[in-house]
């Protein structure tokens, strides 16, 4: 396979498709264009000539790439775009390879292909390239990283496939889709994150930044907690990371601080056990006295503590 993958899109596409696409723009006529018009949805095309780098190719003979890295399309933005192709046509060819049995399997244009299906097209005009098998992914990924088409977790997820599937480390999977290497390995540790937020991060109700600043917590049950109040309450990144490092710099000042005895630390660890959250005894030097601390991460937190410790309610 070419080097030139992690170069970008451009790389895929041929100079010759790249100069018609200009001396269509310079006679002000749409280029490389499939137009169609929602009551003739299955008849009305453009014209190509014989020689252009891409060729109109049956819907019905072009199947899905299965090696997709995006795996959630959102319904509305297919619509909208499938709206643009009604009023404009198709304005990029779709690339596929073409099968054994004549057949096309797509590689990059997922979007256009559902949205050109929606439209009524019976055709679409594609680029047909010799992919192997096991470059699918690699060449998928990269046109969805560009697009800045994958959430969080897909973009994570599609790393960690293409490292092991091909036996490479993340300096060279940083080098495949032109990223650097703390890019990547960075969305590869949104992973380590528990389920919940995995899916706040695929609804897109978190950030990349934000689940970044919720690494730096100890525990996944502290993660989740903060999860939730950044949902609650509309936390910025800035905000979220502040809080991180306030909460981690309290926990190593009062480790150092406190010389506990056996009996204190299995009492804490049976206090956080039951309590559900972190819970922290300060004894004097005499052991007779001391302070009990117990830490909640959002209003609902504190109601759930209080009841657990059997607080009346007015």
């Amino acid at each position: 396979m070419k080097k030139a993958l992690g170069k970008g899109l451009s790389a895929l596409i041929p100079d010759s498709y790249k100069d018609q696409m200009a001396a269509a723009t310079l006679q002000e006529m749409p280029a490389a264009t499939v137009t169609v018009e929602p009551e003739k949805a299955a008849q009305k095309t453009t014209v190509f000539s014989k020689t252009a780098a891409f060729q109109l190719i049956p819907i019905s003979r072009i199947s899905s790439n299965a090696n997709q890295p995006r795996k959630t399309f959102n319904t509305e933005t297919i619509e909208e775009l499938a709206d643009s192709i009604r009023e404009k046509g198709v304005l990029q060819p779709v690339i596929v390879k073409q099968k054994k049995d004549g057949n096309y399997e797509l590689v990059c244009g997922e979007r256009r292909f559902r949205a050109a299906t929606l439209c009524g097209l019976q055709e679409v005009p594609a680029i047909i390239k010799d992919v192997a098998n096991e470059d699918f992914l690699e060449w998928a990924l990269i046109e969805n990283i560009q697009r800045e088409d994958l959430n969080p977790i897909e973009e994570a997820e599609a790393y960690q496939r293409l490292a092991e599937e091909r036996a490479i480390s993340q300096e060279e999977v940083a080098k495949r889709v032109g990223k650097n290497r703390a890019t990547v390995a960075n969305t590869l540790r949104l992973l380590r994150l528990p389920s919940e937020i995995k899916q706040y991060l695929i609804e897109g109700r978190l950030s990349a930044g934000h689940a970044r600043a919720l690494l730096g917590l100890l525990t996944p049950e502290h993660q989740r907690h903060m999860a939730k109040r950044i949902v609650e309450e509309n936390l910025s990144v800035r905000q979220v990371e502040a809080i991180v490092n306030r909460s981690n710099a309290h926990k190593r000042k009062a480790k150092t601080a406190r010389h506990l005895s056996a009996e204190i630390v299995d009492l804490e660890t049976r206090l956080t056990h039951f309590l559900g959250t972190q819970a922290k005894l300060y004894p004097r030097k005499n052991q007779k006295e001391g302070r009990i601390e117990i830490q909640y991460f959002s209003l609902d937190d504190l109601d759930r503590v209080l009841q657990k410790i059997g607080l009346p309610k007015n």
